[in-house]
């Protein structure tokens, strides 16, 4: 799992929205000392390019979010004061990557360095899922391959799709995408002859 850390935050932006000044500044300088660019700012979430979010979970609310409850695109940060039910329930909801007692500016890395590495642990999450779907919808292609492999070399299913898991390790793509190549290149190879 070290390879998903990430431990230097140098050149990165950061945006800290929270209702109090005083905890603004002692973060935004906090996070400078690391070598973050940062603005602090409340209500509203700042036009700007953002690569990490602190916002306050004690007055924070979906609206200043510019995206679906839990789908933040990057890592979020809540800053804790009160610990209320109610406001840790919103926390979780958001699907925060990291959180960080407003009494205790000084962990900012170790929040950085957490939210960070689950973000990015998210983000490849939401690849395998989208790949996984992916691949799923195509079933009814590697059907086909398989039964066009059967027709074409007179064999059962399950040389068929081990003759296709080979064309997919030669061509060093998933089996799905493989059945899609196979039904291509067949379909392909007829009307080139006849050229």
């Amino acid at each position: 799992m070290t390879e998903l850390l990430d431990l230097n935050f140098t050149g990165r932006r950061a945006v800290v929205l929270h209702p109090t000044k005083t905890v603004r500044q002692r973060l935004v300088s906090r996070l400078e000392i690391l070598g973050l660019h940062t603005c602090g700012d409340w209500p509203d979430l700042p036009d700007t390019r953002t690569d990490f979010l602190f916002i306050d979970i004690d007055m924070g609310h979906d609206e200043q979010l510019p995206w679906s409850p839990g789908l933040a695109p990057i890592p979020v940060i809540g800053v804790i004061r009160s610990e209320s039910p109610g406001r840790l329930a919103w926390a979780m909801r958001q699907n925060l990557d990291a959180f960080l007692s407003e009494a205790a500016p000084e962990l900012v890395y170790s929040a950085l360095v957490i939210a960070a590495s689950k973000h990015a642990a998210r983000v490849q999450h939401r690849a395998r899922e989208a790949e996984a779907a992916r691949r799923a919808g195509m079933r009814d292609i590697l059907i086909r391959a398989v039964i066009a492999i059967m027709s074409s070399h007179g064999v059962d299913e399950i040389a068929a799709l081990k003759k296709l898991r080979t064309f997919a390790m030669v061509e060093r793509v998933a089996l799905e995408d493989a059945a899609e190549l196979y039904l291509r290149e067949t379909d392909r190879h007829p009307r080139e002859g006849r050229a």
